[in-house]
């Protein structure tokens, strides 16, 4: 049962009044439906941005995040995170070998205890 019966609405995104042939009818034209879902879009994408900009792990030590941590082991990533440093000046620690490594299979990894006997040193 479709029915042509014309109904007067009011465009949610202008806000200009306009006949519409549905009741599902949002939008006055394909341009406001179009810009409108590029809002929202942009909207869904600067409320995300904003929540990965939250640190958790703000103002804790490093040794506090290892103190917390039931991992015994990381990844180069993770500790160079962990110990505010950059990946290549962790590279640089571990080639002074002020840092021990070990290798799991291909992957170069650091002990929680390692970390820990580093910041003791300083």
């Amino acid at each position: 049962m479709n029915t042509k019966i014309p109904i007067q609405k009011v465009c949610e995104f202008c806000g200009n009044k306009f006949t519409a042939q549905k009741l599902s009818t949002r939008f006055c034209s394909n341009r406001c439906s179009s810009r409108n879902y590029k809002l929202v879009e942009r909207q869904q994408k600067t409320s995300s941005n904003n929540e990965k900009l939250v640190d958790p792990n703000l103002g804790k030590t490093p040794l506090e995040l290892l103190l917390n941590s039931t991992q015994e082991y990381y990844e180069v990533d993770e500790a160079a995170t962990i110990m505010r440093i950059s990946r290549r000046t962790l590279y640089r620690l571990i080639a002074l070998k002020k840092i021990k490594k070990k290798k799991l299979l291909s992957r170069t990894v650091i002990t929680k205890d390692d970390i820990k006997s580093f910041f003791a040193k300083q």
